[in-house]
């Protein structure tokens, strides 16, 4: 069973699969789906890092979503090789991996093709032998502090009780995509982890004082308190990311908004990799 992660590719979830790679602390469990989205330097990057490290990715050659795809001759081309193989939102033409975004599409695929396909009753029908099932995860609210309301939420099945050869997400978003964020009034930290029962589940640290849109630095220093206390009872959930959060606390530092989201993606994507490891034999 392996993780095919869709990475829509912003700056820091850019960034945070390229620092992974690159200190190798990412399993070859995780197999990255890049969807350039911005002609940024981030792209060329992240397919470098997975390359140097042989570590098998995936470039969307058709996106469907931000202002890359409108580009005659975008700056930043993404050199495809044995290790970074080109994938396609579903049309006329090959590619090694094909994403699928409807029943019908998945249907009339063939029976060879490795492909990402909606989990729905009616394709798991299929029994497609190369089938990724994708799914949207990550429950949006309209407001940051909505998080609080439902701190802790089921994430994903136990490896060995999912379908096909594989799982996709959209990590810590969904397929909608918006090109920026909008001002909240509070600060959030969302962080999966190992359930006793070899689920994944997700945890929401949301600050407290939110009455208004200033001072994020106090209100992720209040998250950074809530996370320091929950870490020691949950020790499988200790990763590099928070191990940088970690450090901001020590530190008393907010390295801004941007960076807050780079840790917790690659606290995803290292944590998941990891619990889709297989256990060792005694």
């Amino acid at each position: 069973m392996k993780y095919f992660p869709i990475i829509r590719g912003k700056l820091y979830d850019l960034a945070a699969v390229t620092q992974l790679v690159a200190d190798h602390q990412l399993q070859k469990t995780v197999i990255p789906v890049i969807e350039p989205v911005k002609d940024i330097p981030g792209v060329t990057k992240v397919t470098s890092a997975l390359v140097q490290a042989a570590h098998p990715g995936y470039v969307i050659q058709n996106p469907q979503v931000g202002t890359y795809q409108l580009l005659a001759a975008p700056r930043h081309v993404v050199v495809l090789s044995d290790v970074v193989q080109p994938a396609r939102i579903f049309d006329a033409r090959p590619a090694a991996l094909v994403i699928a975004t409807t029943a019908a599409q998945a249907k009339v695929l063939p029976r060879h093709q490795l492909a990402l396909v909606p989990d729905e009753a009616r394709v798991r029908r299929l029994a497609l032998p190369h089938a990724i099932y994708l799914n949207d995860h990550f429950t949006v609210y309209p407001h940051t502090d909505d998080y609080g309301i439902l701190q802790d939420e089921f994430y994903q099945y136990a490896p060995t009780s999912l379908p096909g050869i594989g799982f996709a997400d959209y990590p810590l978003a969904t397929s909608d995509y918006f090109e920026h964020g909008y001002p909240q009034r509070a600060v959030a930290i969302h962080l999966v982890y190992p359930a006793a029962d070899g689920t994944l589940r997700l945890h929401h640290f949301v600050s407290v004082n939110n009455d208004d849109f200033a001072n994020p630095q106090a209100k992720f220093f209040e998250v950074l308190d809530q996370l320091t206390a929950w870490l020691p009872f949950h020790p499988d959930a200790q990763t590099t990311g928070t191990s940088a959060f970690m450090t901001a606390a020590t530190r008393h530092h907010f390295p801004g908004l941007g960076i807050v989201r780079k840790y917790q993606l690659m606290h995803h994507l290292e944590l998941i990799g990891r619990w889709l490891q297989p256990a060792p034999r005694h």
